[in-house]
């Protein structure tokens, strides 16, 4: 995936982020973007009827703050998406942009706060609990479905009052929806009317009997005096499901893969343990899920050197900026103690992840359990098996191990 200076001046470059290079050879696609001959931290790809891709920290960092140029709206004359996706609900509140989003927020501030996430510390400690017990006497696990996809799955479906025993068959039409959009999109869009006829099915049955929880929340909060519809409830409750259900696993299993390849760094883990929350950041930093979002330009505009016209698609790759020698020293290194960490796993902006708090406690209450109950762990390398298309979300699909047996927690 090299990259050329057309006659336009335009910096072209051949990168597809849903091709199996990216996804199999991630380290040495962003070396090649972040190391080309003419310094840019962004370029113009071909691929999918054209768009722009931003990997230079300094350069993603004031995109996602100029929203009125780099818009996350969409419509059906301009769909979202790189390549367009075959549907056009606006997601609430990503796909919008200035007061309204920020109004949108709001409804659900109370429940992503960092008190909040420390309020669900114990429960999302007895559910790793739990998890883990269930296969800890084994000596064998596959660890996506049985502990880090299972995890944050159960947790969102929790917080939104609904049947967490029905974690697997949400999963399984979020991972569709995700990661099957180019590849299967019809199969894609089977998994959307399953999402959106359970969800209506939701907001029916709860709307006579609110609790105390965040979609009842979301069904009685008002928006500029204004109870959200139908629509928007269902494609609020969606995107929570999105982010909730796929990108917490995506690192914990990005990470472990790497952990595996590198006795030294096991032995840092299990020697440093006990401050597993703040390395963690650097695994958000290394193993993100993050493959990008979209944004559209609002208006001709000049933007660190490349010019840039009305109605382009970009592809905003916080992965890869996480990765810029310019922002992180030595950016290849695992170093769990790297002091100055501002990595954009979380995105940056208006837009910053609404579930980064509850995501850290996730990951860091998963990677303390691995590294004090079953820390020889061995990935069974044949059976490891990440989801074809890494375009929206890096992350393992299946995720074999084997370890020493251990006892079950009382």
């Amino acid at each position: 995936m090299s990259g050329t200076m057309a006659t336009n001046a335009k910096h072209v470059i051949d990168f597809d982020h849903h091709s199996p290079v990216l996804r199999d050879n991630n380290t040495e696609v962003f070396k090649s973007l972040m190391y080309n001959e003419h310094g840019c931290p962004m370029g113009w790809s071909e691929h999918h009827g054209g768009f722009w891709a931003i990997w230079g920290y300094e350069a993603l960092y004031a995109a996602v703050q100029d929203w009125q140029t780099f818009s996350s709206g969409h419509s059906a004359e301009c769909p979202k998406g790189v390549p367009s996706t075959n549907y056009i609900d606006p997601l609430i509140p990503i796909d919008y942009d200035g007061q309204i989003q920020q109004d949108f927020r709001k409804v659900v501030l109370n429940w992503f706060n960092p008190g909040h996430a420390r309020g669900m510390q114990a429960r999302i400690q007895q559910i790793c609990d739990e998890l883990v017990n269930s296969f800890i006497e084994r000596g064998e696990a596959e660890l996506s479905y049985e502990m880090f996809t299972a995890m944050p799955a159960i947790v969102t479906l929790e917080m939104l009052g609904w049947d967490s025993s029905r974690w697997r068959e949400w999963v399984d039409w979020v991972h569709a929806m995700i990661h099957d959009g180019v590849l299967d999109p019809e199969g894609s869009m089977e998994a959307v009317m399953n999402l959106y006829g359970s969800i209506n099915k939701e907001i029916s049955d709860r709307r006579d009997h609110l609790g105390d929880d965040l979609f009842s929340d979301m069904m009685r909060t008002p928006v500029n005096d204004r109870l959200l519809t139908d629509d928007e409830l269902r494609n609020f409750a969606l995107l929570v499901l999105l982010g909730g259900m796929d990108t917490t696993a995506g690192v914990t299993g990005n990470s472990l893969l790497l952990i595996d390849k590198d006795p030294a760094l096991r032995q840092q883990l299990i020697d440093n343990v006990d401050q597993m929350p703040k390395i963690i950041e650097e695994f958000l930093r290394i193993a993100g899920p993050g493959g990008g979002l979209y944004r559209r330009v609002t208006a001709d505009t000049e933007f660190f050197g490349e010019q840039l016209k009305e109605g382009e698609k970009v592809l905003m790759m916080f992965w890869a900026a996480s990765r810029d020698p310019k922002a992180f020293p030595d950016p290849e290194k695992i170093d769990i103690f790297r002091e100055e960490n501002r990595h954009m796993a979380f995105g940056l902006g208006p837009h910053r992840c609404l579930g980064s708090h509850h995501a850290r406690m996730m990951l860091s209450t998963m990677m303390t359990a691995i590294f004090t109950r079953f820390a020889d762990f061995q990935v069974q390398w044949d059976g490891v098996e990440r989801f074809e298309d890494c375009g929206s979300v890096y992350a393992v699909r299946h995720l074999p191990v084997t370890f020493t047996p251990g006892t079950r927690l009382v």
